[in-house]
C-alpha cells in the first residue's frame, strides 16, 4: 500500500438503485457507516429521485388496479400469451433511463473527482446501471457493483461484461468493506476477497459465506436520505438475517447474499442501535425488515418487552411466520403486549387457503393457526396484512376455492393483501428440483431461466382450467374489495410502505 494513501483524500460515490420505498436502504445506510468511520469523504446519489419514482404498496385500490391485476394474472388463452409481453413492456417503461435520471447521474459523477463508485442495485434497474457504469468508464473510475442477487454465479456472468464495471461483490460487505475500498484504490489485487467476483478471460470468484452475527454490526448511516415528511420519517431495521423456518420451495429471499442461513443479532446490540437511530434522526416509527421476526423468540419477546422503554411512544411494523407447530409468540395475550409495545402492522405470507398445497410450498404453517392469528392480531388492534400467491405449480381451482373461503371467513381482520403471481427464481427449493427432475412440476412448461433478471419465463397450465379461471377472478375481485378500505387509523403512518 502506498505510503501516501490516506481515506480522508479520497472522494467514495455510492449510488442506491435500491430504493423502492419512501425511507433510506438499509443496505446502503450499511455502506456509509464503515466508510465514514474510516475517515473516506462519502456520497450517496439515490437516482430513483430523478425521473425514476420509488413504489408505494398495498394503498388503498382502485378499478385501475383492479383490472391491471385482472390482466396480469389472466390464464385464459385469448389474454395469457400478453402476459409476459405485458410485463416486459412494463418493465422497459418503469425503469428506463429518463432524461432527467441520465442528466443527473452525468451531472453527480463529474461534478466531484470521485476516487471509486459502489453501486448496490437490484436487478430489474439494469438499464439504469449501464448508464452509471458507462459514466463511471467515461471518468476512468473504478466502479464496485453489489446487491442481494449477486452471490449467483450465473447471475453475474450476465452483468460482470456491462462496460465500466470493475469488479462484483456477492456477499455481506460490512466488515471488510474498509479493506476492500482500500485496496481497489490502491490497485492492489482484490480477486482473493471472498465475494469478489471478475472477469479474466473467464468468470472467477466465489460468493462470500455468511457473516457471523455475534460481532456488532455498525449502526446504518442515514445522513443523506431527505424524508419527504418529518411525521411519516420512518428507520428500517432487521433483528436478523434470514429466516427461522428457511423451507419454503418458492422463497429467494433465503438465498440471497445476506440472507442465505439463519443468524441473529444479540438483543441488546438491537436495542441500542433502536434508540440511537431514534435520538439521531429524529423518529419513533420503525420497520422491520426480517423475514420473520419471530424466528429468535428471545429477540421477539426482548423486542415487545423494553421497546417503548428504549423508544418512549416507538411504533413498528414486522413480518412474522405462524408456524404450525409449538410456540411462536403469537398468542392472543403476546399480541395484545405487543401492540402496548408499539406493534402497529404485521405481514404474514398466507399464500394460500389450502392445506395440500401449503404442504406442497413447504410452507409450515397450518390453517387453524392462521385463522387463530389474524383474529387474535386484529382483536388486540393490530393493522394485518397478509400475501396471497396465485399459479404455484399443481395449484388446482379448488386450490383457489379454499383460499377464498379463509378469506371471506377472516377478512374483517385482515386490512391488505397483496397478490403475486409463483414466479420461478433460480436457487430456490423449487428451482434445484426442477433443474433436478423437471417432470416432478407438470403443470410448469417451457419454462426458460433468465439469469440477466434471476427469473423465468414459462407457462402455466391446469386440468381444471374453466374452474381454475373462474375461481381466480372471483379471488382477484374479492381481494379489490378489501383492499379498497382504508387501513385503522393507529397503522395510517405506515400505509403504502409493506
Amino acid at each position: 500500500m502506498s505510503e501516501t494513501f490516506t481515506p480522508s483524500t479520497k472522494n467514495i460515490l455510492i449510488v442506491d438503485l435500491n430504493n423502492e420505498a419512501p425511507f433510506p436502504t438499509l443496505a446502503v445506510g450499511y455502506l456509509s457507516t464503515p466508510l465514514k468511520q474510516a475517515g473516506y469523504n462519502v456520497e450517496v446519489y439515490s437516482p430513483l429521485a430523478f425521473g425514476v419514482s420509488p413504489l408505494t404498496r398495498d394503498v388503498e385500490e382502485t378499478l385501475l388496479n383492479y383490472l391491471a391485476v385482472r390482466i396480469r394474472l389472466a390464464t385464459h388463452p385469448l389474454i395469457e400469451w400478453t402476459n409476459d409481453l405485458l410485463y416486459n413492456l412494463y418493465t422497459k417503461v418503469r425503469f428506463r433511463p429518463t432524461r432527467p435520471f441520465i442528466n443527473k447521474t452525468k451531472e453527480v459523477i463529474k461534478a466531484k473527482s470521485h476516487d471509486l463508485i459502489l453501486v448496490s442495485a437490484y436487478l430489474q434497474y439494469d438499464r439504469l446501471f449501464e448508464v452509471i457504469a458507462a459514466q463511471a468508464k467515461s471518468e476512468g473510475i473504478p466502479l464496485l457493483l453489489g446487491g442481494p442477487f449477486f452471490n449467483y454465479p450465473e447471475v453475474n456472468e450476465q452483468w460482470i461484461d456491462i462496460q465500466g464495471v470493475t469488479a462484483i461483490f456477492g456477499g455481506e460487505p460490512e466488515f471488510v468493506l474498509e479493506n476492500l475500498v482500500r485496496d481497489m484504490l490502491t490497485q492492489s489485487d482484490i480477486s482473493l476477497y471472498p465475494g469478489i467476483f471478475t472477469r479474466n478471460k473467464q468468470l472467477t470468484g466465489r460468493a462470500a459465506p455468511p457473516l457471523e452475527l455475534t460481532e456488532k454490526l455498525p449502526i446504518p448511516n442515514f445522513d443523506y436520505y431527505n424524508w419527504p415528511e418529518k411525521e411519516r420519517r420512518v428507520l428500517p431495521i432487521m433483528a436478523a438475517r434470514g429466516c427461522g423456518w428457511g423451507k419454503c420451495l418458492f422463497c429467494s429471499d433465503i438465498t440471497t447474499a445476506s440472507t442465505r442461513t439463519f443468524r441473529s443479532r444479540p438483543l441488546q446490540t438491537l436495542l441500542d442501535e433502536l434508540q440511537s437511530q431514534s435520538e439521531k434522526y429524529h423518529s419513533r416509527n420503525f420497520i422491520f425488515f426480517d423475514s420473520k421476526l419471530n424466528s429468535n423468540l428471545e429477540i421477539w419477546y426482548g423486542l415487545i418487552e423494553h421497546f417503548q422503554s428504549i423508544v418512549p411512544q416507538a411504533k413498528w411494523v414486522a413480518t412474522v411466520h405462524v408456524d404450525g407447530k409449538g410456540e411462536n409468540g403469537l398468542e392472543a395475550d403476546t399480541l395484545k403486549k405487543a401492540f402496548a409495545a408499539g406493534l402497529r402492522r404485521m405481514s404474514f405470507g398466507l399464500e394460500t387457503g389450502s392445506q395440500r398445497l401449503n404442504n406442497r410450498m413447504r410452507k409450515g404453517t397450518k390453517m387453524q393457526r392462521n385463522a387463530e392469528f389474524v383474529q387474535a392480531a386484529s382483536v388486540a388492534g393490530i393493522s394485518v396484512r397478509t400475501t396471497v400467491m396465485v399459479g404455484y405449480p399443481g395449484e388446482t381451482g379448488e386450490d383457489i376455492e379454499q383460499t377464498i373461503e379463509f378469506l371471506t371467513a377472516h377478512q374483517a381482520f385482515i386490512d391488505r393483501v397483496a397478490m403475486s403471481k409463483f414466479k420461478a427464481i433460480p436457487g430456490t427449493g423449487f428451482g434445484e428440483r426442477y433443474n433436478r427432475r423437471p417432470q416432478i412440476y407438470p403443470t410448469i412448461k417451457n419454462l426458460k431461466w433468465n439469469f440477466r433478471f434471476a427469473r423465468a419465463t414459462y407457462t402455466f397450465t391446469t386440468d381444471d382450467k374453466p374452474r381454475y379461471r373462474r375461481a381466480k377472478a372471483k379471488l382477484i375481485k374479492l381481494v379489490h374489495q378489501m383492499n379498497k378500505r382504508p387501513l385503522t387509523d393507529t397503522a395510517q403512518v405506515f400505509n403504502g410502505l409493506m
